[in-house]
């Protein structure tokens, strides 16, 4: 509209300065014609007259014109328009109606008559009529609108590819746009946005249908381990990986979505029973079981799943996911590669644990407030000699509540406090050995628990607890790590584990028996302790089939050289059937509790002396 309103003015302008154009240059014509019909005038020489008047034929935009006398009387004429005989000469005769507009203001379209006096040194000798017509200059209009609509055409087809080019690429980066906004680019699943935005519409729908529905809040086990030891560009092969293992188990309606990192979230609609969605997410931990085929290695991973049931007591998506983040999180801690479903009990369990770590991340900020290290007796199984102890980490919250180790260490184990949680046991057993020397007492070995998740930091681990140890000027042989069957089987502790024998540090695994690994894992990683499980030895001597495992472990370690330690000791019974079947070391309640090392000083002064 803007084009053709822009248009229409442009020939507008165009008519009227071309029409004043062209009338400028008749008058100037008329004024040659008077001139030259001066004499004819004159002399009254009609002749002439018509002569003259005959070159307007040339003239195309001269149809015709009369030549009048001074008196009024017609000359010459040329041309088919009937031009009057007589011309009017005073304003009171009435002129024919086509003679009545006579001057370049006339508004007539096709034609006009130009009225010019032939005067001669002031003195008006005759007049000429012309007959003009405009068709030159509507020829001229229609040819300069052709032009400008011609120009006008090309200009606009130009501009639409242009513009339909750019449309184009605005509709392709608008999909984009949205890709980026609803869309994880790396698995091509929604992303957190779009997943809250379903999350809201499951809980409506399931609100007002008679089935429910259930979030499933999904964290990948081990992931960390693949990007370190592969790379991301592995990693995000994984995820893409993940992702289509998770979809294949789901219901062409079931929503699944990548959260952020290496979490992932459900939303299975239809759940009439909470077994289902158990089942489901049974399903998904059971394809998580095979390898990854990534390249150029195999991934293996897990998968820790919280279960939410829908609808509950609240609609907010941030709620929702929190609590079913809550459950997973539980799922984590009792082993991994599970699933845990949300309850009231599981809230006052994270929040727990929020509680605890805040409390044990403040004592560490404040050089161990509150935390000591208790010392359990190991004796000789036949001598009863003090031959070391083990190193328990023991904490008073500021209210004056002590706190189990079974409920901070897997807190501290979770959040990553475990380190300085480790390396502030370290440094405060060898401040404990050093009053316990000032005192006369000398332990001969020291075991300290090493968790799997301080193993992950790799040989920088053992390069700290070393610059530790000899910074308290201890020597390193005094020192024995336990760890549990599990760190033999990971990749990453290998490594570690080397580190801490080149270093010259001995190996106990703890709680053997109760795990997964074999006696070339202990020989393959020259372990030089065993320490038989509580579980085995409580129901000695009067379990046979305990017996026999407690026997068979003895005799399989001393034939690799190993040690091997009886825990959980109660009765004289237990420790006279460990002393009888060459159990080396024993510990436990019955022997000894873990004591202050205050409490230690007074009870080694009792046992017999090391020789």
């Amino acid at each position: 509209m803007a084009l053709l309103i822009a248009f229409f003015l442009l020939m507008v302008h165009q008519y009227v300065i071309g029409r004043q154009q062209m009338l400028e240059e008749l008058r100037t014509e008329a004024s040659i014609i008077g001139a030259t019909s001066v004499a004819a005038l004159v002399f009254n020489d009609a002749e002439a007259a018509q002569e003259t008047m005959g070159a307007l034929r040339f003239t195309p935009r001269i149809t015709g014109g009369a030549l009048y006398r001074a008196g009024g009387e017609r000359l010459a004429a040329v041309g088919d328009f009937p031009f009057p005989v007589q011309l009017a000469l005073s304003g009171g005769e009435t002129l024919p109606k086509s003679l009545q507009l006579l001057d370049a203001s006339s508004v007539s379209l096709w034609d006009d008559i130009l009225r010019e006096d032939v005067v001669i040194e002031g003195d008006k000798v005759g007049t000429l009529l012309l007959r003009i017509s405009f068709l030159s200059l509507y020829w001229r209009m229609l040819e300069y609108a052709l032009g400008v609509l011609g120009i006008a055409t090309v200009a606009l087809t130009l501009a639409y590819r242009l513009t339909r080019g750019l449309r184009q690429r605005m509709v392709l980066a608008e999909e984009q746009l949205e890709l980026m906004a609803f869309y994880d680019l790396v698995t091509d699943l929604p992303n957190r946005r779009l997943f809250e935005r379903e999350l809201r519409l499951a809980v409506a729908r399931s609100t007002r249908g008679p089935m429910g529905a259930a979030l499933l809040f999904i964290d990948i086990d081990d992931f960390k381990k693949v990007n370190n030891t592969l790379g991301h560009a592995v990693g995000d092969q994984a995820l893409r990986l993940i992702g289509q293992r998770l979809s294949s188990v789901l219901r062409s309606g079931d929503v699944v979505a990548r959260l952020g990192g290496d979490e992932f979230g459900v939303i299975l609609y239809g759940i009439s029973d909470p077994e289902h969605a158990a089942r489901v997410a049974r399903l998904m931990v059971e394809t998580l079981a095979e390898p990854l085929q990534t390249t150029p290695t195999p991934s293996h991973v897990g998968l820790s799943i919280g279960v939410l049931l829908l609808p509950c007591d609240d609609s907010d998506p941030t709620v929702l996911l929190q609590r079913a983040d809550m459950a997973m999180y539980v799922a984590k801690t009792h082993g991994k590669n599970g699933f845990r479903f949300y309850s009231d009990a599981i809230d006052a369990r994270v929040r727990s644990d929020l509680d605890i770590e805040a409390s044990l991340r403040g004592a560490l900020q404040h050089d161990g407030s509150g935390l000591w290290v208790a010392y359990q007796p190991q004796l000789c199984a036949q001598t009863r000699q003090l031959v070391g102890v083990e190193a328990l980490v023991r904490w008073q919250r500021d209210d004056g509540q002590q706190m189990s180790p079974a409920e901070f260490v897997p807190v501290a184990e979770q959040t990553g406090l475990i380190n300085e949680l480790g390396d502030w046991v370290l440094s405060q057993v060898c401040r404990d050995l050093a009053i316990l020397r000032t005192h006369g007492v000398e332990v001969p070995k020291v075991s300290i628990n090493v968790s799997p998740h301080q193993l992950l930091h790799g040989c920088s681990l053992v390069e700290r607890f070393c610059k530790t140890i000899l910074s308290f000027g201890e020597p390193v042989s005094r020192f024995e790590f336990e760890l549990i069957e599990s760190a033999l089987m990971d990749e990453d502790g290998a490594v570690v584990l080397e580190a801490f024998y080149q270093a010259g540090f001995s190996l106990s695994i703890d709680d053997f028996g109760t795990g997964y690994s074999s006696f070339g894992y202990l020989k393959r990683f020259r372990v030089s302790e065993l320490k038989i499980d509580q579980s085995f030895v409580r129901d000695l001597p009067h379990d046979s089939e305990s017996g026999a495992i407690v026997k068979a472990v003895i005799q399989m370690a001393h034939a690799l050289s190993l040690k091997v330690v009886g825990e959980g000791v109660e009765t004289p019974a237990q420790a006279e059937f460990l002393r009888i079947h060459g159990c080396d070391i024993l510990q436990g309640y019955w022997l000894g509790r873990p004591i202050s090392p205050m409490e230690l000083l007074a009870y080694a002064k009792t046992l017999p002396e090391v020789e």
